[in-house]
């Protein structure tokens, strides 16, 4: 996953003013393929050869070489170290974990442990149940592939880059719409027009986010798309004060989750300003190039917060099965 467009510069580019001479750092000697080939070269080697893929001036090394074929862009997931390897590796594992999440909310026999704690649900989830969570693992799935799959093939050309980058983009906004609609529909589970309301206009809001970071103009404005996709995740702030204004904090604290809605929405906040300041590698360039850069650790932010969503929508599934339940059990003692 990324937030801000690879583009091409001229191999005139230079440091920015804050930049330490790095004569000494050029270049690396990366691993040799059967021919004797370097398989990775320098920033300054990229800027020339592949300049499409050189966005970030404090990674100094282990740009992969030009790669033209889809097949040998896959070999390099797996086959040798760059700088991409943590960025490929990091989502690719992360889609395979939630995918396998799936049949687990789909199979009705596996529901009876959905709850976060060891007790059964008090009632079988509904068919909205399902479908929600469902919802969510597949956005979940759907943005890390595209991130995953935009870190393999970005060495392959300028056109093939461009394209998986608007993919990654796109993925991102799905995760984050994906992320708030099934809290929507549990929050206001009594109040089927604010349901349809609040989950219309966070679908919207995300087609016009999905506009500006797409459009030419923000593309290479690093900045301008982070802050972006912070305030489409900062539209959820909307419904939940509605939330807390009419049902109060213990409601939303234990019928949507709302501890660990923040959370996920704090983690992903949190890596997305590291990767669009550049900490750590800033501070040091060249130490990062391969562990430890922003954008490994915004990867790492953006599975932390997934994880959190997840678990909370889990909750959800069980403080609505609970409030059914109570309802059930009162009308019983009526009866």
């Amino acid at each position: 996953m990324v937030v801000t467009r690879r583009q091409a510069v001229s191999a005139s580019s230079t440091p920015p003013p804050n930049m330490p001479e790095t004569t000494h750092l050029l270049p690396k000697a990366g691993e040799t393929s059967e021919d004797g080939e370097r398989r990775t070269i320098s920033y300054e080697e990229s800027l020339i050869l592949l300049p499409w893929q050189t966005d970030n001036d404090y990674i100094r090394h282990g740009y992969r070489r030009a790669t033209p074929s889809i097949r040998k862009c896959l070999w390099s997931a797996v086959s040798y170290l760059h700088n991409e390897t943590v960025n490929i590796h990091s989502h690719s594992v992360g889609a395979v974990f939630f995918l396998s999440l799936l049949p687990l909310h789909l199979i009705p026999t596996h529901f009876p442990t959905l709850s976060l704690s060891c007790n059964p649900l008090p009632t079988p989830p509904t068919l909205h149940d399902k479908l929600a969570l469902a919802l969510y693992l597949i956005c979940a799935v759907s943005c890390l592939s595209l991130s995953s799959w935009f870190h393999t093939v970005s060495c392959h050309s300028k056109e093939v880059c461009d394209a998986a980058h608007r993919g990654d983009y796109i993925g991102i906004v799905i995760l984050i719409v994906g992320s708030i609609t099934p809290g929507m529909y549990y929050a206001f589970y009594e109040n089927v027009f604010l349901q349809v309301f609040y989950m219309a206009v966070i679908i919207i809001a995300g087609i016009a986010s999905a506009y500006i970071v797409l459009s030419p103009h923000h593309r290479s404005h690093r900045w301008h798309r982070t802050l972006t996709f912070i305030a489409l995740g900062l539209s959820a702030v909307v419904p939940i004060t509605h939330i807390l204004f009419t049902q109060g904090l213990a409601h939303a604290r234990e019928k949507m989750s709302l501890d660990l809605i923040v959370a996920g929405g704090a983690s992903y906040i949190f890596g997305a300003l590291l990767y669009a300041a550049r900490i750590p590698e800033k501070l040091s360039p060249g130490t990062f190039d391969y562990f430890g850069s922003s954008h490994q650790i915004f990867h790492c932010f953006v599975l932390a917060g997934a994880g959190f969503q997840y678990a909370a929508l889990r909750g959800m599934v069980w403080g609505r099965a609970m409030a059914v339940g109570k309802t059930i059990a009162g009308s019983e003692g009526l009866s």
